[in-house]
């Protein structure tokens, strides 16, 4: 369970957020599993909400490698720049350019920027797919009828384990 805390104003929440069990097969994941719609209906808005924190976890993911890469990029133009002045040579914003750009750490930097894009759009991809079937299930939801606990079994539905509990009170 991992636990995010969140700042509203004045207030601060703790959000405790479950995460994918086991390895998890997106196309699966994606499909809707007619033989049980209400499990489906049931269990994919916490699907969606899984997602949309890995999402959010790797936006912030991107924008710290960005700044790394900022960073890095402004202290090789600083060591550049010095050098350059040093060996009596003007240093021009192409000549700087240049050399940070043929630096192997600064490569490496970009790199690893350009890799977390990548895993950031694969996520935002699936997000927006689940999003798409939440948004199916919901209007499939309309035409369940009768009593919903009928139809709950307890199984196992998009990786989340659903049990009946007894009831309390009568």
């Amino acid at each position: 369970m991992d636990k995010k805390i969140i700042r509203v104003g004045s207030n601060s929440y703790k959000l405790l957020i479950g995460e994918f069990d086991e390895e998890v097969e997106v196309e699966d994941l994606l499909k809707i599993d007619y033989s049980n719609i209400v499990g489906e209906v049931i269990t994919f808005p916490i699907i969606v909400n899984r997602l949309g924190v890995m999402l959010a976890d790797m936006e912030a993911n991107v924008s710290e490698k960005k700044l790394n890469l900022e960073i890095k990029e402004a202290q090789l133009r600083e060591k550049y720049e010095l050098e350059m002045i040093e060996e009596g040579k003007k240093a021009t914003v192409d000549k700087l350019n240049t050399a940070v750009s043929l630096d192997k750490t600064y490569q490496t930097f970009k790199k690893l920027y350009i890799e977390a894009i990548k895993q950031r759009d694969y996520v935002n991809s699936v997000f927006w797919s689940a999003k798409d079937k939440s948004n199916k299930l919901d209007r499939m939801s309309m035409s369940i009828s009768g009593d919903v606990e009928d139809y709950i079994l307890e199984s196992k539905v998009n990786n989340i384990e659903i049990k009946k509990s007894k009831k309390l009170i009568d």
